[in-house]
Order: structure tokens, then C-alpha cells, then sequence
């Protein structure tokens, strides 16, 4: 789980939900730098550093992906910690999809600070209006990590959406992260049920399900 790191000196139980957030990158070459974030506007829930890891060695090693070769999309950024770690990993371009204006504000920064705007880009709106402005764009690894408050029925419109607007790229990978009380990927419907489920990673209370 990422280090919580409060300012203790000025906490108090009515402002208790503003916490400075320290999470390390865990993999490559930028392994341990530091991205920071606050869960201001919503309830964020980064992905945690062992799930982090697994994504890119099972990229790695289950799928034998040159990341330099690879475009990743990472939806529902939020904190984009796993973006940052394709990153790391020497993955070609990756586009950051968030609508809440504090994380692309620290997305932003993060991206300034450890040097990445070479390779990083930000879309800062909803997925739906998102989708549009990378319509001409293909993508190799596509990551989702929905909000716990999405619904499995919208999540899956989403989903058709990004495949409708052939986002995919050959031989892509679509992976996605859910909580364990959350929605099961075995009672995915719609274009989700066509696809091939080749993995599944299950750390704690978090599962990754890599499609193909």
C-alpha cells in the first residue's frame, strides 16, 4: 500500500480527509523516486506498489513486450502511478486520461519533475469526452482502473467505447484492476465476454485481469 504521510502538525478529525500522499515508483529505471498526490476531490485509491510490479513483469516476462515499442493509455489515472511505472520501463508514450483538475494539476507536476513530458501526455476530461481527442491514435496496452462508484454496466459501455473507437492496436493488451468487493471479471457482458482473459493477478483486496 502507498506511505500515507500526514502533516500531523496541523491535523485535525475536520480536515483529516486532506492527506498528503507519498507513493515510490517500484520498478525501472526510476525506481524509488517519489510521486506526490493529495485526495482532495475524491477517494483515491492508487494502485499498490506489489500489483504495480506484477503489471510490468507479467508485460515483461508473461508477454515478452519491448515496452520502447509500446503506447500505453492509462484511464482513470488518478494518481498515475501505474503509468509511471510503464514509464520507468522505457514504454514509448503514455497518455494519462483524468477529469479531476487537483490529480491532472499533480499529474502534471510529476511528469515536470522526474522529466517525462518527452513521452507523457495528459487529457484532462471524462473518458467519454476523452475518447474523441485520441480517436487517430492506436495503443498496445490500454490500463483501467475503474472508481469503486462505477457501475459494472457503465464500465462495460466504456469499455465498448474505447474498442469501438479502435483504440486497440495489434496485439494489444487490455488490463484491468478491480477491488475484490467489487464487480467479478467473470460476469463481464458485452464486447468484455469476447475477449480472451490470459491472466489473473490477485494481491489482497485488488485483482488485475489482463485481456488480449
Amino acid at each position: 500500500m502507498p506511505i500515507l504521510s500526514p502533516k500531523t502538525h496541523n491535523l485535525t478529525e475536520k480536515n483529516f480527509r486532506i492527506v498528503l500522499m507519498v507513493l515510490k515508483i517500484c520498478t525501472g529505471d526510476l525506481r524509488g523516486k517519489t510521486l506526490t498526490s493529495t485526495n482532495t476531490a475524491r477517494e483515491l485509491r492508487p494502485t499498490q506498489a506489489l500489483l504495480r510490479e506484477a503489471i510490468i513483469n507479467t508485460c515483461l516476462s508473461f508477454f515478452d513486450f519491448d515496452l520502447s515499442e509500446k503506447r500505453v493509455l492509462d484511464v482513470f489515472a488518478g494518481t498515475g502511478a501505474v503509468g509511471f511505472e510503464f514509464m520507468s520501463n522505457h514504454a514509448k508514450e503514455v497518455t494519462f486520461i483524468e477529469r479531476d483538475f487537483k490529480c491532472v494539476k499533480l499529474l502534471k507536476t510529476n511528469i515536470e519533475n522526474l522529466n517525462l513530458n518527452a513521452v507523457a501526455t495528459t487529457i484532462p476530461l471524462d473518458i467519454n469526452k476523452a475518447i474523441p481527442k485520441i480517436s487517430k491514435k492506436k495503443f498496445e496496452i490500454i490500463f483501467l482502473d475503474p472508481p469503486y462508484k462505477l457501475n459494472q454496466e457503465n464500465f462495460e459501455k466504456i469499455v465498448e467505447s474505447l474498442i469501438a473507437a479502435k483504440l486497440l492496436a495489434e496485439r494489444s493488451l487490455l488490463i484491468i484492476e478491480s477491488g475484490s468487493d467489487n464487480w467479478e471479471s467473470r460476469s463481464f457482458g458485452g464486447c468484455l465476454a469476447e475477449l480472451n482473459l490470459v491472466k489473473e493477478k490477485n494481491y489482497g483486496d485488488s485483482s488485475v485481469f489482463f485481456y488480449t
